[in-house]
Parts: structure tokens; C-alpha cells; sequence
């Protein structure tokens, strides 16, 4: 079974989390995410899509 499919009696706990973009940014449209030492930058470009930059 390939990681993508899920098993047809998969708990909630076993999904992935879903959270909104709406949710991490709030009225913003950049936000900085720190992981393992490291920053990032998430934000909004002006055709509405999310880039993720070091």
C-alpha cells in the first residue's frame, strides 16, 4: 500500500492534521516558521498562492 492511500478503517488520529492558511497567517500574509534551528518564511504571493523560502 503506497503512503498516499489511506486504510479504509483509519482512525482521526492516524490523518494528517488539516489546518486553514487563514488560521497560521491571520490578517498577515507572511508569517516566520522556525524548524530544527532553522527559519522560514511562509507568505502569500499577490496570485494568492503560499511559497515557503529559507
Amino acid at each position: 500500500m503506497a503512503n498516499s492511500e489511506l486504510k479504509p478503517n483509519a482512525s482521526c488520529r492516524d490523518l494528517p492534521q488539516i489546518i486553514s492558511s487563514k488560521t497560521l497567517l491571520g490578517p498577515k500574509e507572511l508569517i516566520f516558521i522556525e524548524h530544527d534551528g532553522h527559519r522560514y518564511q511562509l507568505r502569500i504571493t499577490k496570485l494568492r498562492k503560499l511559497i515557503l523560502t529559507k
